[in-house]
């Protein structure tokens, strides 16, 4: 992964009216922390930051140049982004402090290749992990992990197990997590389902009826045995 560069600048720590302000004033408030260094609260230009983030992605590897106090200064994780729940502007980003030359964890997205021969037969695919976390050295993060589902049935799952790492990159993600899936569709489901339920009472509907039959000729009275002829009257 680049190197990409940030400017930035300390700010005052205060209330939230002062963070508030901030942002009004097209800044994006944030904390660079670690390294066994204290925190130290930060102001980047909004434009230059949410170029950062199209550049180098959720978690760009930058130089943070801190222009009031260049002791400050240092390469850095981009480790969370934070965005206004309603009007989807970011509102706070933390950095932690890091070294070029020694490994980091982070997390890289998974990038899907190929077609699933499960789609191609009807299926739905399920995403179930878009990040992976990964160790590595800051300047061999890559931008993105493959994984091709080609192969990829209706049934069948992907693992990460599967995923193949480049070279120097740890995966730590647990081996036996699905990353993808394919389904049959819900509908065919639910046909067959349904199918099957009116095959199984078809088939017992018989043996219900000749039941039934049984029980109403046991239940039938036997028939009345004809009376003796009287004996003839009297002259």
């Amino acid at each position: 992964m680049q190197l990409q560069s940030l400017t930035a600048s300390t700010r005052v720590s205060g209330t939230k009216g002062k963070v508030r302000q901030n942002r009004v004033q097209g800044n994006v408030p944030g904390v660079l922390y670690g390294g066994g260094k204290d925190p130290v609260t930060l102001s980047f230009n909004a434009r230059d930051f949410v170029k950062l983030v199209h550049a180098g992605g959720a978690h760009a590897i930058v130089q943070l140049e801190v222009g009031d106090d260049a002791a400050a200064s240092s390469p850095a994780l981009l480790r969370e982004v934070q965005y206004h729940p309603v009007r989807g502007h970011i509102v706070h980003a933390d950095f932690q402090r890091i070294r070029l030359d020694e490994r980091i964890t982070t997390l890289v997205p998974v990038h899907f290749s190929g077609q699933a021969k499960g789609l191609v037969d009807g299926g739905v695919l399920d995403y179930q992990l878009r990040e992976l976390e990964i160790e590595c050295l800051a300047l061999e993060v890559p931008e993105h992990i493959e994984l091709d589902v080609s192969g990829l049935g209706i049934g069948d799952h992907l693992y990460v197990s599967a995923v193949v790492a480049p070279e120097g990159v740890t995966i730590l993600t647990e081996s036996d997590r699905s990353v993808i899936a394919c389904h049959a569709p819900r509908a065919t489901k639910e046909d067959s389902a349904a199918a099957e339920a009116a095959a199984d009472a078809a088939a017992a509907a018989p043996a219900a009826d000749a039941k039934a039959g049984a029980a109403k000729t046991a239940a039938k009275p036997a028939a009345k045995a004809p009376e003796a002829k009287g004996k003839s009257d009297k002259k």
